[in-house]
């Protein structure tokens, strides 16, 4: 490259000092090199800007200089050969890649390498790669063929055995190239010199190595042998396994997986004794006679329990609630008055330090894993610190209602879990509906499910409507085999030549209300009709809600559902709606409920189940099976349509598409007021009008809207007449 020294010119930018070695360097013009016109392009220079007019060029247009190649041949020791003649002489374009390496070389020189082994190698590859004979032709002495050197192995083995006292050369011939004493090290035993050590080598590299026999390798059977890829079993073929095999090496989840909280001390606080003479001093200035007698310290709150004295009034221990927690600086107590089985009064106070209970410390217990009960759930400990166990085959169903951050999805998260620890795959099926789309996804993809998890309302109400009808097929097999229930099914039929497995259900709807408003009427009868006849055949449903108004759970459903789990609420008229009683407005949040089982309300501290935890749990399972779906989202919605469009459409169907076009809005009170029908009818209408797409969905509490014109109605409705 050429630098060419340009004037400079008089005018000099501020705060830049010239000097007489001052050089602007630039790149010449490459076209007086190439005598190649280039487009010329301005110059600012970094230093003086726009006044130093310089000169640049493109980049030089390497498709005008040719074969690169080629032109390095001068530079090569022996000339690169094109494609084909390397695959007339080689066998292969490639023939860089068809040598011998210089380990076989030195291990072949040195005698730990036989011509047997190197011959059946040279037999494997031919017959895993067969080919013409390459041609004998002046080769590269780096690039020796595979072939022609496997026949110099054996030719020179040959002469060795037939004539043994002649010494072993093993240079090859001049048509197939020599070894270069350079790469490969001297052939003979002379010394020469060596441009790594210089003249002389060490004396530790001329010892002669120790010679270990060789014994060559069996060799591959390319033609039997299966490939890696086809001999795991595909996906398809494991699904057919378990199938057939009836999960017999399914494994259940270890409890090593889980996590344990620490142990528990057995020392007595200082700040219990405080609070019981606070309890005794705040009775005394009511003249109240009694003390507290015990104390039980749970992991959440402890209870104390006060006797009474003779001829005493609950209701005064009852009517000073807010001073005992005035006095104790609470933040929310419980008067259990009197506590059941008992002739105390317990007072239930927050403990000043809070100690979690983990899902492990519950599941981990003999109580659970030797339990014979399919469907025992593990819920928490109760406020003696117990394990508490229930049973989704005695609830039958169950209502879990709580406040935002009270626990109700952990609780939910915890049942699924329990029932996951006790039963394989096609021992019990579960149909999660979640319309939040986010509490139940964690159990997406397990082999337990019947659908995938469904967010939709639309679809939930056709799986529900499933669920249904799988219930009347269930009880039309009992009553052929007369059986009471599915328990005496299976005890008293398991060995009928008839007989049909028939798995526990377990329906669990998170967020109900929010299915209950969008659903209307149809959902609500569907969930009617499974709360009241489903428990014989093996159907279980669980209904969450951080919702519980009078106006969603209704009394005709609560009434089928005995089992309550009720987290904190935020006032005693949602406490009433669960319980039935008040008491959940009094409890912590996180974890901290009341579960009401056969009209007997027990305080617990739910377990606690991490997102880690249950992660673990799923992938544990479906590195052994996989869904088996009785149906998909798109099977229900085609079911759905095909129900809608085979049932007739009310008469008044058109005179509502009209009116509904006309106002351009769809209220049904208007609707009702208008054409004077009851509120069920009009629905079925608007449903129809949704189904032939003159409405739109119905969206929350957003009202519909009206997606065609005076036009359009009159094609739909032209086609419902010619059908």
């Amino acid at each position: 490259m050429w630098f060419k020294k340009k004037k400079m010119l008089d005018r000099i930018v501020p705060g830049f000092e010239r000097t007489e070695d001052t050089r602007i360097f630039f790149i010449p013009k490459i076209a007086e090199l190439e005598d190649k016109e280039t487009s010329k392009q301005k110059f600012v220079s970094p230093i003086f800007g726009k006044h130093v007019k310089d000169e640049v060029v493109l980049p030089l247009d390497r498709a005008a200089q040719g074969d690169i190649d080629k032109k390095y041949d001068a530079f090569r020791k022996h000339k690169k050969l094109t494609k084909e003649e390397a695959k007339n002489r080689y066998g292969n374009s490639y023939y860089e890649f068809n040598t011998i390496s210089n380990a076989d070389k030195k291990k072949i020189l040195s005698g730990e390498l036989n011509s047997d082994y190197l011959a059946q190698r040279k037999a494997d590859s031919e017959a895993l790669n067969p080919k013409e004979e390459p041609k004998k032709e002046n080769k590269d002495a780096d690039q020796v063929s595979i072939h022609d050197f496997f026949d110099t192995v054996k030719q020179k083995e040959e002469e060795q055995n037939a004539a043994p006292d002649l010494e072993y050369d093993f240079e090859l011939s001049h048509d197939h190239g020599k070894l270069d004493a350079d790469r490969f090290g001297p052939v003979d035993e002379e010394e020469e010199e060596n441009p790594l050590f210089g003249e002389k080598e060490p004396e530790v590299r001329k010892q002669p190595a120790e010679k270990i026999p060789f014994i060559p390798p069996k060799a591959p059977n390319f033609a039997n042998e299966p490939t890696p890829s086809n001999s795991e079993p595909s996906r398809l073929d494991r699904m057919r396994d378990q199938i057939v095999n009836d999960f017999d090496s399914y494994a259940l989840p270890p409890v090593a997986i889980l996590k344990k909280s620490a142990p528990r001390s057995t020392d007595t606080p200082a700040w219990i004794q405080k609070n019981i003479d606070i309890i005794n001093q705040t009775m005394l200035s009511f003249d109240i006679p009694g003390e507290v007698k015990n104390f039980t310290k749970g992991p959440t709150v402890t209870r104390y329990e006060i006797s009474l004295g003779a001829g005493v009034q609950t209701k005064k221990i009852t009517g000073i609630s807010d001073n005992f927690q005035m006095n104790l600086a609470a933040h929310s107590i419980r008067i259990e008055a009197p506590i059941p089985g008992k002739t105390t009064v317990g007072i239930e106070v927050p403990n000043e330090v809070r100690e979690s209970v983990c899902f492990g410390d519950v599941v981990d217990n003999p109580r659970f894993l030797q339990s014979k009960d399919p469907l025992i759930v593990a819920i928490g400990l109760d406020i003696d610190a117990n394990p508490v166990y229930t049973s989704l085959e005695a609830m039958p169903h169950g209502l879990v209602a709580g406040s935002t951050q009270s626990g109700k999805s952990v609780c939910i998260a915890s049942i699924i879990a329990s029932i996951l620890y006790k039963n394989k795959p096609d021992a019990v099926k579960l149909l999660l509906i979640d319309p939040k789309k986010v509490d139940l996804q964690q159990f997406a993809d397990i082999p337990h499910l019947v659908t995938p998890i469904i967010d939709d309302t639309k679809t939930a109400l056709e799986a529900l409507k499933w669920a249904c009808t799988e219930m009347e097929r269930r009880y039309d097999v009992l009553k052929r085999f007369k059986a009471v229930n599915v328990k005496d099914y299976y005890e008293r039929r398991i060995h009928d030549a008839e007989f049909e497995k028939m798995p526990r259900l377990v329906v669990i709807v998170e967020e109900a209300s929010d299915l209950l408003l969008n659903g209307g009427p149809e959902v609500e009868e569907t969930i009617l009709r499974l709360t009241q006849k489903s428990r014989a055949v093996g159907i279980h449903m669980l209904l969450a809600t951080q919702r519980p108004s009078a106006d969603i759970l209704k009394g005709s459903i609560k009434a089928n559902i005995p089992t309550r789990f009720a987290f904190k609420v935020p006032s005693t008229t949602d406490s009433m709606v669960v319980l039935d009683t008040t008491g959940a407005e009094k409890l912590l949040g996180r974890g901290d409920m009341l579960l009401s089982e056969n009209g007997l309300i027990r305080r617990l501290q739910g377990v606690f189940l991490s997102p880690d935890e249950i992660e673990q749990i799923t992938d544990f399972i479906k590195k052994q099976a996989y869904p088996q779906y009785l149906f998909t989202h798109e099977t229900l919605i085609k079911a759905s349509k095909s129900d809608d469009e085979g049932a007739e459409l009310d008469e008044l169907f058109p005179n509502v598409a009209k009116y509904v076009v006309t106002e351009e809005k769809c209220s049904l009170n208007k609707i009702t007021q208008e054409f004077g029908i009851g509120f069920n009818r009009a629905t079925q209408i608007v449903s129809s009008l949704e189904l032939y797409g003159v409405v739109s969905r119905n969206v929350g509490t957003k009202p519909r809207e009206v997606l065609v014109n005076d036009v359009k109605l009159l094609e739909i409705l032209a086609k419902l007449n010619q059908n």
